[in-house]
């Protein structure tokens, strides 16, 4: 057997240490930005009725982002999950010895910077079996019973691809990964895929789908996938294939290179999977056209890359829609998972929209992201991408307004409600889906953010916590703009997140917080 690429798809799960699938960098505050300023608004001052807010609800969709844990050790045969040991303590928490992160010496603790944890808090409820493991049906059923209970119309699923790995249909384990019919194999080989790319960390989204199948079809969820192509390096292992070390180690064989033409067929993959496997279900998430949803997270990460190759990210979108058209369906709707700085004196962290390598000869060595746009520059090309929609998982700042506090939160987020609303208010086919979130806390994983020296950067943003009344004012604020703008931003309201738990940002039901997160959601959006 040449079984060499990846041994088995357990060592998937090694080359992706985030916490979750906002990994989007911010620097120190500034007080000085030439920028325009932001946005007064009288909105902070909702006051939260005493009724149940059921009273004239409009048809408002209520989304959830839910993101998969993953197994960090790197052995199938034990499972260490890559949530829960950073909730019990620092010893086998994967994410503080990360040196790409925290540098030589992982994340470090001492007077200045201490341990504030564990965060035995954040333990799920005893109906969730507590710490439970990811592929328990028993638990995925408990998740869509509450999910329905409270009034959560559809989960955004974090779906991460892995475009660099080859693997082998001859092989049996392997056999049954995603490769679409018809394609080439290598026969002398094992099978081995001459396009490469696979799924990663979706035993989760295997098993909520199963169990979802079997409910009544009015108790269904709907589902999408947010596409999250976010991570650095995952883009430096794809180039790494024609590289002389994986050519050595046989990890990758001479003709297996990186070029712009199996950029693109791995594309086209990526998209046939979704088709095949996803897009077909009566539970997918579909306009009322009957196209499939796709959001996309930090679209600006994958327009970057592509640039390097000389292809547009609507080339890329537009490739799908094809696709997506032969196979018989109306279509795909993408929306946009974005957001950014927007002060000039943080645009060398803005968004960059091209990717140029340190040594065009060896691109695997490493690149410089470029030509960055402030969000309130890079939004404004959305539509001319592809997308028909905007939405978030994490405002972390509203020009010169930072959160540092979960009332600092609720301003930011009522800045960005207000901007996008009236900037889209006349384009009744670009939805605005206006999102919030129940907080961010990102110690469990080290801080925010990390640096070489092994301190987070702004750890002052990690106090961003609400509680049931401060979440149910920002939520019911959130409501109001949605209902007021309908027409315009559509009906969608987008909660982040389900089970964020390594950036304090979760509403699954937890020992400290019990259903409260989803309480406010059911009484605000329920009807039934």
């Amino acid at each position: 057997m040449t079984i060499n690429s990846i041994g088995f798809i357990s060592l998937l799960v090694i080359n992706g240490m985030i916490s979750g699938c906002s990994a989007f960098v911010y620097k120190q505050d500034t007080k000085n930005s030439t920028d325009e300023p932001q946005n007064e608004s009288n909105s902070q001052n909702v006051a939260v009725n005493g009724n149940s807010g059921r009273e004239n609800v409009p048809d408002i969709e209520v989304g959830v982002f839910f993101m998969p844990s993953w197994n960090v050790s790197g052995n199938d045969k034990q499972d260490i999950d890559s949530f829960w040991p950073c909730l019990q303590g620092r010893e086998n928490c994967s994410f503080l010895t990360d040196k790409r992160s925290w540098g030589p010496n992982g994340r470090i603790y001492n007077a200045s910077y201490p341990y504030e944890g564990p965060f035995l808090e954040k333990k799920p409820v005893k109906e969730l079996k507590g710490f439970y493991k990811r592929d328990d049906p028993e638990v995925a059923r408990k998740q869509l019973d509450y999910m329905h209970e409270y009034g959560i119309d559809f989960i955004a699923y974090n779906w991460f691809f892995g475009r660099h790995y080859y693997y082998h249909k001859n092989f049996a384990p392997q056999a049954q990964l995603y490769y679409p019919e018809n394609w080439p194999i290598d026969t002398k080989r094992d099978g081995r895929v001459q396009v490469p790319g696979l799924e990663e960390w979706n035993d989760q989204l295997e098993v909520l789908l199963q169990e979802n199948a079997k409910r009544p079809e009015g108790k269904q969820l709907k589902f999408a996938l947010n596409w999250c192509d976010d991570s650095d390096d995952r883009w430096i292992q794809w180039l790494r294939m024609a590289s002389p070390q994986n050519i050595n180690s046989r990890t990758n064989y001479p003709g297996e290179t990186p070029d712009k033409q199996l950029y693109l067929k791995v594309h086209d993959k990526i998209t046939l999977l979704w088709i095949d496997k996803y897009f077909q279900r009566k539970d997918y998430l579909k306009d009322d056209s009957g196209r499939p949803v796709v959001y996309m997270y930090f679209p600006h990460d994958t327009e970057a890359r592509a640039s390097y190759y000389g292809i547009g990210l609507d080339d890329l979108l537009q490739r799908s829609q094809d696709l997506a058209r032969e196979a018989g369906l109306p279509g795909i709707k993408f929306i946009a998972v974005t957001s950014g700085a927007m002060t000039a004196s943080l645009k060398p962290y803005a968004l960059p929209t091209t990717w140029k390598p340190l040594d065009a000869k060896q691109p695997w060595q490493g690149g410089k992201y470029t030509n960055r746009m402030l969000f309130q520059d890079y939004v404004p090309r959305l539509k001319g991408l592809g997308f028909e929609g905007m939405t978030a998982y994490i405002y972390h700042d509203f020009y010169e307004q930072n959160n540092k506090s979960y009332s600092d939160m609720r301003k930011t987020y009522q800045g960005h409600w207000d901007k996008w609303s009236a900037f889209f208010k006349k384009d009744a086919d670009f939805d605005y889906q206006i999102p919030v979130a129940m907080g961010w806390d990102r110690r469990p994983a080290g801080g925010t953010w990390p640096q070489q020296s092994g301190f987070p950067s702004e750890p002052l943003k990690d106090k961003v916590v609400s509680d049931k009344s401060s979440f149910k004012a920002k939520i019911t604020a959130a409501k109001e703009v949605l209902v007021e703008n309908q027409p315009s931003n559509g009906n969608t309201l987008m909660v982040c997140c389900w089970n964020e738990y390594l950036e304090g940002n979760h509403i699954e039901p937890t020992e400290g917080h019990g259903f409260d997160y989803l309480e406010v959601i059911r009484a605000l959006f329920k009807t039934d």
